[in-house]
């Protein structure tokens, strides 16, 4: 099982530096925004994946995950916001630094 998740990891990794090189702001460099990308869609999806699993463990709800409508939506509600947070993070320009003095 291991092997499969670490492939469908490096399938999406290989994505999602394709679809940040276009998506990016022009002023970006495209391995910032990459590891920005790839930095926030993780910590974003972890957090959502571990609440609703909790919360769903809570109600008495993990036997939807068992149905695929159910399972479905569980994956919509983690990757949905963790992509449009980590989109929105990489469409922001980059930070101007004021120089030293």
């Amino acid at each position: 099982m291991l092997a499969v998740f670490v492939t469908i990891w490096a399938i999406f990794l290989v994505l999602a530096a394709l679809y940040v090189y276009r998506a990016r702001h022009p002023e970006q460099t495209p391995l910032a925004a990459y590891l920005i990308f790839v930095t926030v869609f993780t910590a974003v999806a972890f957090l959502l994946f571990g609440t609703l699993v909790y919360l769903s463990e809570v109600a008495g709800w993990l036997g939807a995950l068992d149905h695929p409508a159910g399972a479905v939506l569980f994956v919509i509600l983690v990757f949905a916001p963790a992509i449009a947070l980590a989109r929105w993070q990489i469409r922001r320009p980059p930070r101007r630094m004021p120089p030293p003095e």
